[in-house]
């Protein structure tokens, strides 16, 4: 990611826009509309996302012990 090799060369400003529509472009990646995003709070928005990702991670994990059951076989 171009823009993580350089951060040095952003201003805080900058760094936290840049992470503010990564947040936005997730959500509505998800499916949430623009109008829902701009209702929930910080809270609701750290919520759906640290569920999003626990969810990942288990089919991740699951992921895993099939691949590594299938390479026993």
């Amino acid at each position: 990611m171009a823009f993580m090799r350089k951060a040095g060369e952003f201003t805080p400003q900058e760094t936290l826009v840049f992470s503010y529509w990564m947040v936005i472009l997730r959500l509505l990646k998800m499916g949430i509309t623009w109008e829902a995003i701009m209702q929930l709070t910080e809270d609701e928005i750290n919520m759906i996302l640290g569920i999003t990702l626990a969810e990942q991670q288990i089919q991740f994990e699951a992921q895993a012990v099939s691949r590594t059951k299938q390479s026993m076989m």
